[in-house]
């Protein structure tokens, strides 16, 4: 028996999370005395996760004019350093106080993030703010005139390197995850930036053992990080291909 098995959110029903869903079949049966293997051949989905939102609890930023302390809410995205500095320079330009007073940049000597505040300005890192992003520590506040160079490297993929494939498809006991048994079909690092479509048909696919026999009603299926966590892909499509052969 050879099976290829074609699989689009955007042709299921009842689907409200598109990197979190299952799938219903009517017509998928496997012989119980016989074993099966499954493989994705290849996959499409959409780089539309977000670094920061109110979500994740990352999107303030506060700080002081010199006189009058300041909130700024950055609206949910996927942003770089540079990003994050003109969306910040944007905000403090409409709250009428001079941007120029405040300048984000990647330092790609030190790999680090330098803030340098003019003119008595000053920021903290307080409650949903970006000092993970940005590599400052929780409740650190900058106050002098100068740059100021992150103590720690900064996380601007909010821990995002690797993306998993997982499904219920397969045995979790075949899989180890670190040292946890896990659905991961496959782990892909994306090499495309924000907003563009990730996809591959893949040359050699890994066969593992089919958990389901007889009749398979539903399957789950999700996309992670690579330690597990979810990726909120904002209602974007995702579409897979399995193949499913005999031993």
């Amino acid at each position: 028996m050879s099976l290829l098995l074609n699989l689009s959110t955007s042709g299921l029903t009842n689907i409200t999370q598109t990197d979190n869903f299952v799938a219903n079949f009517n017509n998928l049966e496997f012989d119980r005395d016989k074993k099966y293997q499954i493989a994705l051949l290849s996959y499409s989905l959409w780089y539309a996760w977000y670094n920061i939102s109110a979500e994740l609890g990352n999107n303030k930023f506060y700080y002081n004019n010199g006189s009058t302390d300041r909130t700024i809410t950055i609206t949910d995205g996927q942003y770089g350093v540079s990003d994050i500095n003109s969306f910040i320079k944007n905000a403090i330009s409409a709250l009428g106080d001079n941007p120029d007073n405040i300048k984000i940049v990647g330092n790609f000597t030190t790999l680090k993030v330098d803030i340098t505040l003019a003119n008595s300005y000053s920021v903290t890192f307080g409650a949903n703010s970006l000092y993970i992003i940005l590599g400052f520590n929780d409740g650190q506040v900058l106050n002098t005139n100068g740059v100021h160079s992150s103590p720690n490297q900064p996380n601007v993929s909010n821990s995002v390197d690797a993306l998993n494939i997982n499904t219920s498809f397969i045995d979790s006991n075949s899989n180890l995850l670190n040292d946890n048994h896990s659905f991961c079909i496959y782990q892909l690092v994306p090499t495309s930036g924000p907003g563009s479509n990730i996809s591959e048909r893949i040359s050699y696919p890994t066969y593992l053992p089919l958990n389901n026999h007889g009749n398979i009603h539903n399957v789950f299926f999700s996309i992670t990080d690579q330690n597990n966590n979810r990726l909120n892909l904002h209602g974007e499509h995702v579409t897979l291909s399995f193949h499913i052969k005999e031993v």
